[in-house]
């Protein structure tokens, strides 16, 4: 019965956990049931600026200082709770395997899987392709500590000494969330002096199952020689064994010394078999139930022919603490060892005694986690038909024969649509067992604690392998349980606010007032992470900046996912549509003017035999990578977005085959077309960008800019025989691309990207005294837009450069990347070359042949430069020259940001971030808007200007260099306002205001330099 079975792994480590508390509704400040912060009583209005609500919540008594004592001047109160701005992210931190059995009672320390680590990873997200990605822990009901849900992707096991970069052990797929199952509420049995001692002493045990056929369990990569690996691997060769079953509580937790921390929890668990009989998300085997649930927590039970297993993992509480609380480094304070309860007698409902449990098997679990071995007594046969208890001389664990339980236990519903009169149901799966084994049930009841909130089934049955389910069905907003037989195992339900009315919005109502009004404004008031680390949703230049991107993480169909926003999970469909509404309206601010045509040209470079040449070549690779990047980008943004692109159809100029080519699917999903795969292609040749740059810091030098390079200038830097120019999107510029991207295992004419990297290869290999001893990442730590493969085999890597084998790695990812590792890899099928062939050959192929770009001038500039076009048009020549000027401030952030040394990872970096925004808010939007406008040249129309190579100054001081920075937002705010034949959308504007006043704030120390 899972890990009540053989063969199993134990674990112990900490857990990470950042969820947000000021949602809990302690003083009345949330009604859950629609979405509503509560201020003096009545709905707060959120006209106003949410840090007014922010001081409310944290003003609120009684308040308390950082060792738990009430203390009016004290930095805690219960209002805001400890982490008001947690993101709910999870994660286990040094987590390693203990032991390992294959005997009963036999623990093995000496087995090559001892000492490796686990580690719990998020989800990938398809959108941002990003690594590094956290699980998420997130409390369904805010005011039920019992209700938590932990959203998790993939489990890794890996050599603890090695780099992100390694392959793992073990590494599989999750593909279900799993919840709180049991819960011990005084864990901590002596109670402390401390205004967060319950949840400090509460415990929980959490299960979740990884199936053995999944193409992603990958099991024993290293080959390890271990006999325990050996006997897992016929073990899971059994038929009915479905794979993998882990078990983990969390426990311990650490009271915080400031608030708006993460805390850190004790983390322990077992690993087993997963069979048919046992379930996904819930432990099995003969249930017991403590007389005392307060202090107690169940206990299951496995008989085999002479020996018993209790999964006791937190059935009794540890005595008290060891440490001084709170301890001052964070870390969950050491624990004395468990109540001691004397002997614990098995006994059967007729008295006999089956097993005896002696205090030194049950007081120390930290090789075991809980699950304790026990010889079998003699005893009567008839037992197997009799009821269990545990008896001490104090308390007692009852068997309940019947354990009935849904595999999703704690679940989040739509609320009934009662615009449309449409019920809201769903169907949850129920397994039911009668002493252990699946047994069928008839005619079991249900009860439900609110019947104004949920109605279900009124009696459920079971088949022969006691598999059944149960329909329930919302009937109002709000959170209660229902009960399948007795009061056991609760189905806890939330339901979502109804807003169903908002669904027949029209679109162009849904601007960003509206959006903000009644949607965003809720998760602003309780959930402000958002303002500190990614951008505050009462920015408006900053959603309008992302609002494809808000609505990608808001899509309903992403809710299983980790990465889903809000990480709360309490949006209702109907104000998530909303977002795609707005997505909608941001894009008609695209409308164009006129219509295509093309051209070609050509370039080359390589041999290194010092540290000094390979450094120029590094420098070069910066050039080569930034001057493709912004080939794509010129390229992508030729292409109409999909607003236009339904302007295009309804006048005539393209059929709605053409439009899904160019654009991908009215949804605004994953398929974005030949504009989204060109955009994602120049966000990975971005990431090479950054990666290159990681190289040369790693060799001791200092972040390089780069410089585009075109024309003749390019052929004699590179080496290579196709032309670099900015020209519109076609089938000419395409094959250039595939060209570009062309494989070093597919024969070709001439040297390719591949050649150009190959000779880097060999001179970090081959040159001696290239890197420090000391393994110091002085690069850009980041993880964004890696694919899929990447994340599932290196789920950690953030582009580590610190010795030759990281730096390697990352020249081989970047190749990779760009061309696959070979023909018949999965690498191959997402590669550059692979999806610049597949554009290719639907435009080539395409039945109608039509020109999807707008007829945008190649290699615009509006001063004279050598092989460019000036643009003479005069609002299309003031908008480049703003372009121009927020081109170069967005490298000023990114130079400034390696010129002071950062601190941490370069995605907390609010001068790093701020660039990002810049490309995404400033140039991305204006280079659209350019490609729309008259040239001067007639049929032709202008478009960002060829960039030239930067020269911002930066300082080593970061005061000076973020006023620099701030003064240089201001300059181009007034050259924005100052503008006579042309004007930026306001957004724009708002946007350098906001950096304007953020770097100044970062200049004189009221806000961080990193988020």
């Amino acid at each position: 019965m899972s890990i009540l079975d053989f063969p199993r792994v134990h674990f112990k480590g900490v857990a990470r956990v950042n969820v947000p508390t000021a949602n809990r509704n302690i003083n009345n400040t949330l009604d859950i049931a629609t979405n509503t912060a509560i201020m003096d009583g009545t709905p707060y209005d959120v006209a106003q600026p949410p840090a007014h609500f922010h001081d409310y919540i944290k003003e609120m008594g009684p308040k308390f200082n950082a060792q738990g004592k009430a203390d009016e001047s004290g930095l805690f109160n219960l209002a805001a709770g400890y982490n008001m701005r947690g993101n709910n992210h999870f994660s286990w931190e040094n987590t390693l395997i203990t032991s390992v059995q294959l005997k009963p009672g036999e623990y093995i320390t000496d087995d090559q899987l001892v000492g490796n680590k686990l580690s719990l990873w998020g989800h990938y997200n398809e959108y941002l392709r990003t690594s590094f990605n956290r699980a998420r822990w997130v409390d369904c009901d805010p005011t039920r500590r019992d209700s938590a849900l932990i959203y998790a992707g993939q489990l890794t096991i890996t050599d603890p000494k090695a780099s992100a970069n390694t392959t793992h052990i073990l590494s599989a797929d999750i593909d279900c969330t799993h919840g709180v199952r049991w819960m011990n509420k005084s864990y901590i049995a002596q109670p402390i002096s401390h205004f967060m001692y319950e949840e400090m002493s509460e415990a929980r045990l959490f299960q979740f199952s990884i199936r053995k056929d999944s193409d992603e369990f990958l099991f024993n990569q290293l080959g390890l020689e271990s006999e325990f690996l050996d006997t897992l691997r016929i073990a899971l060769d059994e038929p009915k064994v479905l794979g993998l079953t882990v078990q983990y509580c969390v426990s311990n937790l650490s009271p915080p010394v400031a608030p708006n921390m993460p805390v850190f929890c004790d983390l322990h668990g077992t690993i087993g078999l997963w069979r048919e009989e046992d379930m996904m998300t819930s432990p099995t085997g003969r249930i017991l139930r403590p007389d005392n649930s307060e202090q107690y927590a169940p206990i299951a039970v496995s008989i085999g022919e002479d020996w018993l297993s209790l999964n006791a993992a937190i059935g009794i509480p540890h005595d008290s603490y060891k440490d001084d609380i709170p301890v001052q480094n964070g870390m969950p304070p050491k624990l004395s060892a468990k109540v001691n309860l004397g002997n614990l007698y098995l006994k059967s409902s007729s008295g006999q005694i089956i097993a005896t449990i002696s205090e030194e098997d049950y007081r120390d679990g930290a090789i075991n986690s809980g699950v304790i071995d026990i010889p079998l007594q003699q005893f009567d046969e008839q037992f197997h038909q009799q009821s269990l208890r545990l008896c001490s001389e104090t308390h007692t664990w009852y068997e309940s024969d019947w354990h009935i339980q849904a595999e999703q236990h704690i679940l989040s519903m739509e609320s009934p649509n009662h615009i449309s009169d449409k019920s809201s149901s769903t169907s949850v799966a129920i397994r039911s067992y009668y002493q252990g084994k699946p047994m069928p049930i008839t005619k079991l009841a249900s009860h439900i604690r609110d019947a104004k909130t949920l109605s279900c089934d009124q009696f459920i049955a079971t088949d022969l392998d006691g598999k059944g389910s149960i329909t329930i069905e919302s009937l109002k907003p709000g959170s209660t349980e229902l009960f399948l037989g007795e009061y056991h195992n609760p189905i806890l339900v939330r339901v979502l606010p109804s807003d169903w009315e908002l669904m027949d919005t029209p679109t162009e109502q849904v601007d960003y007032d509206f959006l903000y009004k009644h949607v965003m404004a809720y998760y602003e008031l309780f959930y402000p992470f958002m303002t500190e680390a990614v951008f505050s949703m009462a920015d408006k230049c900053k959603c309008e900046t992302y609002a494809r991107l808000m609505w990608q993480m808001c899509d309903p169909r992403n809710k299983e996912k980790s990465y889903y926003m809000p990480s709360t999970r309490e949006m209702p469909q109907a104000h998530a549509q909303l977002f795609l509404k707005y997505l909608c309206n941001v894009e008609q601010s695209a409308l164009p003017k006129i219509m295509p045509m093309q051209e070609p040209q050509f370039k080359a470079k390589g041999n290194i035999k010092s540290k000094e040449q390979l450094i120029k070549a590094l420098r070069d690779a910066v050039d080569l990578e930034l001057s493709i990047m912004l080939q794509y980008l010129y390229s992508a943004y030729s292409l109409p977005n999909y607003g236009v692109g339904e302007h295009f159809v309804s006048a005539g100029r393209w059929n709605q085959v053409q439009l899904e080519l160019v654009n991908g699917t009215e949804d605004r999903r994953r398929n974005g077309g030949w504009r989204g795969a060109l955009l994602e292609i120049a966000h990975e040749e971005m990431i090479h960008y950054l990666v290159v740059n990681n190289l040369l810091m790693a060799l001791g030098e200092p972040f390089y800019p780069g410089k585009p390079v075109l024309g003749e200038e390019a052929k004699a830097k590179f080496g290579l025989d196709t032309e670099f120019s900015f020209e519109p999107f076609s089938e000419h510029v395409i094959a250039k691309f595939v060209r570009f991207e062309w494989p070093a295992f597919f024969p070709t004419v001439g040297k390719s990207i591949a050649d150009f990297y190959n000779d880097i290869t060999i001179a970090i290999g081959e040159l001696p005294d290239l890197f420090s001893t000391e393994k110091v990442n002085l690069g850009g730590e980041h993880h964004l837009f890696l694919n899929e493969i990447i994340n599932r085999e290196y789920p950690g890597y953030q582009f580590e450069v610190y010795d030759r084998e990281t730096a390697i790695f990352a020249i081989n990812f970047v190749t990779e990347q760009g061309e696959g590792v070979s023909a018949d890899s999965p690498q191959f099928e997402v590669s550059h070359f692979n999806r610049l062939r597949a554009i290719s050959k639907a435009l080539t192929n395409s039945e109608i042949p039509f020109e999807p770009a707008y007829p945008v001038l190649k290699n615009p500039v509006f001063e004279t430069r050598s092989g460019c076009s000036l643009v003479t048009d005069p609002e299309a020549c003031e908008l480049m020259k703003f372009y121009k000027g927020c081109h170069e401030l967005m490298f000023q952030l990114m130079m400034q940001h390696f010129a002071i040394k950062p601190l941490g990872s370069m995605r907390r970096s609010r001068l790093m971030n701020g660039a990002i925004d810049l490309m995404t808010g400033i140039l991305r939007p204006l280079s659209v808007q350019l490609m729309t406008l008259p040239s001067g040249v007639p049929g032709r129309n202008a478009g960002p200007p060829v960039p030239e190579a930067i020269a911002a100054e930066v300082f080593n001081d970061l005061e000076q260099g973020c006023m620099a920075i701030s003064r240089r937002c201001e300059e181009l705010v007034i050259m924005a306002k100052s503008m006579v034949s042309a004007k930026p959308p306001q957004t724009q504007i708002e946007l350098l205001e906001f950096f304007q006043n953020q770097m100044q704030e970062i200049a004189t120390g009221k806000l961080s330099r990193e988020a």
